[in-house]
């Protein structure tokens, strides 16, 4: 199916759902995700946040987008956490809203994290099959 159609699911969704493992344990965040145009999934958060942890010591994680319509997307992925201050300085620029929290990419407590897709998916409201993507 469509890639055009995850990115307009991605665009419509007013953020991510990122899931992390704590053990065992799955973890559920909100979060403000950029999708970068090499098909990338860009966020940020502090050094001191649990799921940082998480991610160090397993980078598999998933992120679900929900639009407007119920339409839902989700990636599978490996979290890269060591995005230096060029990415950190792109990240401030294409997502502002990230100022609210580090005004620069320099600062310590910033952290950019970089999923890289292994599969992505999507599919229609209600209790439809997932549509895999060519990603």
């Amino acid at each position: 199916m469509s890639a055009q159609r995850v990115r307009e699911i991605v665009a419509d969704a007013p953020y991510g759902i990122l899931a992390t493992l704590d053990g065992e344990q799955p973890r559920l965040r909100p979060m403000a995700f950029v999708l970068t145009a090499d098909g990338r999934l860009w966020s940020s958060t502090y050094r001191s946040s649990g799921k940082v942890r998480e991610m160090e010591k397993n980078p598999r994680v998933e992120v679900c987008f929900v639009d407007r319509k119920r339409c839902h997307a989700r990636f599978e992925g490996r979290a890269d956490l060591g995005g230096g201050p060029d990415k950190k300085e792109r990240l401030l620029e294409i997502n502002p809203k990230v100022r609210r929290h580090f005004a620069s990419g320099q600062d310590e407590h910033f952290v950019h994290i970089e999923i890289t897709p292994t599969r992505v998916e999507w599919t229609e409201p209600g209790f439809g099959e997932y549509h895999l993507v060519d990603w």
